[in-house]
């Protein structure tokens, strides 16, 4: 369980998804679904990518230069929508638009991206908290 009000806890989520990302890097595969995402506020440039078997997401990674907020969110996010069926990965993105919109959300399923929960009182960093979020909601979007 992730402490939202251990600041040191949550900023050491962010750095080590920063520096040491497990799903950067696209995958070679013809099948799956890449989506570039450019942030309107900043030079952050991603490209997301999806790869949905039968219903169920069978790989989730992005690529490209981002901030921390940018790299850390899509990182975490591609963790958490990886093996999860198609409805569900767009839960888990609602929860997690809820809370950086400031909206009730629930806490329990968010995990590592409990260490966003406050950046909807820094307006200009939303956009990095959502540049791959809004990449793999769109994704998503096609495949219902």
């Amino acid at each position: 369980m992730f402490d939202k009000n251990d600041k040191i806890q949550l900023r050491q989520i962010i750095m080590e998804h920063y520096t040491q990302p497990d799903f950067k890097g696209l995958i070679d595969n013809n099948q799956s679904i890449i989506k570039f995402q450019d942030s309107p506020t900043c030079s952050d440039e991603i490209n997301v990518q999806l790869l949905i078997e039968n219903n169920i997401i069978k790989e989730a990674r992005f690529d490209g230069n981002a901030c921390a907020i940018s790299t850390a969110s899509t990182d975490i996010l591609c963790y958490k929508l990886k093996n999860l069926e198609v409805k569900e990965a767009q839960n888990q993105l609602l929860n997690y638009y809820n809370m950086i919109s400031g909206n009730d959300y629930d806490e329990s399923i968010l995990e590592e991206l409990i260490a966003f929960w406050e950046i909807n009182k820094q307006g200009n960093r939303i956009n990095c908290a959502l540049l791959g979020a809004d990449g793999f909601k769109s994704i998503l979007n096609k495949e219902v």
